[in-house]
């Protein structure tokens, strides 16, 4: 019983050296950046919550990939939709990344095979067709109300979901609202266990986000993400890592209006970011 008292307070004073560390670090980079930074933590290991402007709203961007193949599936659970049905594929429906629908022009995609190029390759033409397959923006927001989220919005298809000004709360969530859900959809109760499988196969095989946590990642440790990019310069990241010994670790890194224009910039903000929590959780 004193072990388990002393390894609790020693765990408070760990957590409160972590979020003093983490906190001056995100502040110096954010004046660096001159640009709003959201870092949300949520080690299930410990049952601890951590964040930086964790309530504060930023844009999801292609993190609500995610979200909408979640709808999918549990849509698909409640027979309300089937993972083999047909859906057409036409030119009038190509947008600015189209590296899977592109091939299908004039044909048909299985509902999961549109999922798969949402998740696999963020492919925005197919991510819109799963869209509509849930009863479009609106229908990934009631999605999200039904499951306790209160804060995640989604407002438009792609790409215009991307354009999100400052201060504005269209296609917006928060760093602990959304790793919350992620936290409720890989892990809860709201799909079943097959359907958890699949989300999670997904995110673990994202090819779209190798030079952000992916990058800084020890090697023993595994990892699902879906990353974002939009206009003002921001960039999102919403992951699961977990290894043999450890339980799940949830990460959630926003960075918008910031003064870097370059991808590999913003890139390398965020895999710095990932690295600084890898550090402090332990994460090696």
């Amino acid at each position: 019983m004193k072990h388990l008292i002393l390894c609790g307070i020693l765990s408070l004073i760990s957590a409160h050296t972590l979020a003093k560390d983490l906190t001056t670090t995100l502040s110096e980079l954010e004046q660096k950046i001159e640009g709003q930074i959201g870092v949300a933590v949520i080690d299930t290991q410990f049952s601890t919550e951590w964040s930086y402007h964790g309530d504060d709203r930023f844009p999801m961007m292609s993190t609500f990939k995610t979200l909408a193949c979640a709808n999918v599936l549990y849509d698909v659970e409640k027979n309300k939709l089937n993972m083999s049905q047909k859906i057409t594929v036409t030119k009038a429906g190509l947008i600015n990344w189209n590296p899977i629908t592109q091939h299908f022009v004039g044909g048909n995609m299985s509902l999961k095979s549109v999922c798969g190029a949402t998740m696999l390759m963020s492919d925005n033409y197919a991510a819109n067709l799963a869209l509509e397959q849930v009863g479009g923006p609106e229908g990934v927001t009631q999605f999200l109300r039904s499951i306790g989220d209160k804060a995640t919005r989604l407002d438009h298809y792609e790409p215009k979901l991307n354009y999100v000004e400052k201060n504005a709360i269209n296609d917006t969530t928060t760093p602990l609202a959304m790793l919350r859900t992620l936290q409720k959809l890989l892990l809860g109760n709201v799909l079943n266990s097959e359907s958890k499988e699949q989300l999670k196969f997904w995110m673990t095989n994202n090819m779209v986000s190798d030079g952000l946590a992916r990058s800084v990642l020890p090697e023993n440790w595994a990892i699902a993400d879906r990353s974002g990019g939009g206009v003002n310069n921001s960039r999102t990241l919403t992951a699961m890592i977990w290894s043999k010994e450890r339980k799940p670790i949830f990460i959630g890194i926003f960075i918008a209006n910031s003064k870097l224009s370059e991808l590999s910039e913003l890139n390398k903000v965020v895999a710095n970011i990932s690295h600084e929590i890898f550090t402090k959780y332990g994460v090696k």
